[in-house]
């Protein structure tokens, strides 16, 4: 072979790191899945990138509908659910809640999912991301930037549900014929209705409430309604 680079000076390299940051991690006992659950009772499972951690108590569900959050035609009707979010976020301060909502959260491109900033999420206990398939691939979830990362050192948990993967539970019915109470919440975005949900755990599950364990040596979660 003929070496194209003879004649040449020996090229050098140098690498820059345009930011350099740690992976957060929360260091949690490890929760033991309950096996004595009637399939009834569970609402939701999780299979992929599940993190250490039990969220008890949980009364309120916001849930941004991700097979409506697709269809919506407009740009500004997302921006402005994700403003609502952060509204719902300051109304259930002082509560238990969790989100719950389509694809990436936190990303600058608005297709991928919920354009929130950290300011309009942090009262909640949970960010569960659902992945939906779009053609033959998911969503992309937020596992890995730095919005999941705030996330993690903020103790909030995430978790990535994919509802077309047979082996995993999703009762959408719970969160989409589940009284919706966003307008008494929020009477001023009663609007937002067709698109974003809060549910009131015990007033849909005979005064129970939802409980969400996750245990990442067995890769395995779900979320169940339990009485308390």
């Amino acid at each position: 072979t003929v070496d194209i680079l003879k004649g040449w000076p020996k090229p050098e390299f140098c690498l820059h790191l345009l930011q350099c940051r740690p992976q957060s991690y929360n260091v949690e006992v490890e929760h033991v899945l309950p096996t004595d659950i009637p399939d009834r009772d569970k609402v939701f499972s999780a299979n992929r990138m599940v993190p250490e951690g039990l969220v008890k108590k949980i009364r309120y569900i916001v849930y941004v509908d991700p097979y409506r959050y697709y269809e919506i035609p407009d740009y500004q009707t997302r921006v402005e659910l994700a403003r609502l979010i952060g509204r719902i976020n300051k109304a259930l301060e002082g509560e238990k809640y969790i989100l719950m909502g389509p694809g990436r959260w936190g990303s600058s491109n608005i297709e991928l999912g919920v354009k929130a900033t950290y300011a309009e999420i942090y009262n909640t206990s949970m960010l569960i991301e659902i992945a939906l398939m779009r053609g033959n691939e998911p969503v992309e979830v937020s596992y890995g930037t730095h919005f999941f990362q705030d996330l993690v050192e903020a103790s909030i948990y995430p978790l990535s549900l994919y509802p077309d993967d047979p082996s995993t539970i999703f009762r959408k019915e719970f969160f989409t014929q589940s009284p919706n109470l966003l307008g008494a919440i929020l009477p001023a975005d009663a609007e937002f209705e067709e698109w974003v949900r809060i549910v009131d755990v015990p007033a849909a599950a005979d005064g129970r409430l939802l409980e969400v364990v996750m245990n990442s040596e067995e890769e395995n979660a779900f979320g169940y309604l339990r009485a308390y």
